[in-house]
């Protein structure tokens, strides 16, 4: 922070501030190797982590559910005992469960970057759904469908390049503001 200690009610960012904290004399607080140096590297690992599980239960969750699904046959009714007899079926309730940490996965994933970075970023999903569609529920997609495939994952990886949040983030746990885009 640009203010001189003493002259502001606003908390300074420094290594002492967990010594401060807890009410110690001094710094019990060390860093690894390389933290102090980029301070955004570990809020990208826990967004790309998260990135990956939105993906992958996405993938996944939407295939067994299809499968599942599939194995079911055709719910068209206003009544209820068709469906809570599709939820029955193990792949059924494997993707529901999957979609549920999709879903869980993508509220995370909201609150920490912007929407124009999550959602194309995340649509990598598009791309895999596509390729477990084709080689593994043995769909025929067609040659259109495989060029707007293409043209998703182009871009994908122009978003993955980009800065995933243009502003500052105050987390309300702790009321310290932290950079995500520097």
């Amino acid at each position: 922070m640009a203010h001189e200690p003493g002259n502001s009610d606003e908390t300074q960012l420094t290594l002492e501030l967990p010594a401060e904290m807890l009410g110690s004399h001094r710094s019990t607080a060390t860093l690894a190797p390389g933290v102090s140096e980029d301070r955004s590297r570990p809020l990208c690992l826990r967004t790309r982590t998260v990135i990956v599980l939105l993906v992958v239960s996405n993938v996944l969750g939407n295939f067994t559910l299809s499968r599942g699904l599939h194995e079911v046959g055709r719910l068209v009714s206003f009544s209820p005992l068709p469906y809570i007899h599709a939820f029955l079926n193990p792949l059924v309730g494997v993707g529901v469960l999957l979609l549920i940490v999709w879903l869980i996965s993508q509220l995370s994933l909201l609150s920490r970057v912007d929407l124009s970075y999550a959602l194309p970023a995340t649509s990598v999903s598009y791309v895999l759904t596509a390729l477990m569609a084709e080689f593994l529920l043995h769909e025929r997609l067609s040659i259109e469908r495989w060029i707007g495939i293409g043209l998703i994952g182009v871009g994908v990886s122009l978003v993955a390049r980009t800065v995933p949040r243009t502003g500052p983030v105050l987390h309300t746990l702790d009321d310290l503001p932290c950079e995500a885009g520097q």
